[in-house]
């Protein structure tokens, strides 16, 4: 946004008139998709990520059934 302040003097000097102006740009909207990513850690230290919050995930290092907790 960019905001110009034009002052414009009378004949007699003594009245000053101030005009703002707000240049405005149009632009196509695009859209975007988000996606949340979980880091995963087991005891046996192997990390991993995943797209979903489960309750029970299997490590893939020692295939171990975990219970989630944040």
């Amino acid at each position: 946004m960019k905001e110009d302040v034009v002052k414009m003097d009378s004949q007699q000097g003594t009245r000053k008139r101030y005009q703002t102006g707000i240049e405005v740009q149009e632009q196509e909207l695009g859209q975007i998709t988000a996606q949340r990513m979980y880091r995963m850690r087991c005891e046996c230290g192997r990390p991993w990520f995943e797209l979903e919050l489960k309750r029970l995930v299997e490590c893939p290092a020692c295939h171990r059934l975990n219970l989630v907790s944040l």
